[in-house]
């Protein structure tokens, strides 16, 4: 019927042993957080750099495959411009960076039969320069906050005429 001073004691769990668990599991969950918040943060920058990356991949193909089927190519400073022939007919496309979206980002634009396309977005330098007759080095870069790759190939002209 009485209880023994031992008996009572094992009834429940004392202020400090409630606190002191409430303390580990802050710390496991502070640990965990910090370490959920880098990998967040890691992925971020892996896709954003992913994406640059691939944009200016993008842009170089464009850029380059024009080059090489490219009569005449010009660069004025800003514009490349480059005449080609399909069949009989000729065709004069232009290169050149815009924004014309409105959206704060910089595009490299194709410019074709008078209609602009977008080739690929974020690139925020784009320079030609002719290093020998029909040798062209095309350089590009993008960037997004402190995030920038750059892009550069040396393409030939197949057909070079004045």
């Amino acid at each position: 019927m009485f209880k023994s001073r031992k008996e009572v004691k094992d009834l429940g769990l004392t202020l400090l042993e409630v606190l002191l668990s409430l303390v580990i599991t802050g710390i496991i969950a502070s640990i965990v957080l910090t370490f959920y918040i880098s990998q967040y943060r890691l992925v971020n920058q892996v896709m954003t750099k992913t994406e640059l990356n691939y944009s200016l991949l993008r842009a170089g193909q464009v850029l380059t495959s024009a080059v090489k089927i490219g009569e005449k190519v010009e660069w004025t400073g800003k514009v490349l411009r480059i005449s080609y022939y399909q069949g009989e007919k000729a065709f004069l496309d232009t290169y050149y960076l815009a924004d014309k979206d409105l959206d704060g980002i910089s595009d490299l634009y194709r410019e074709h039969l008078a209609v602009p396309n977008p080739v690929a977005s974020g690139v925020t330098f784009f320079n030609c320069i002719e290093l020998n007759k029909g040798f062209w080095e095309i350089s590009l870069r993008a960037g997004e906050g402190v995030d920038e790759v750059y892009w550069e190939r040396k393409v030939k002209q197949k057909l070079c005429i004045d």
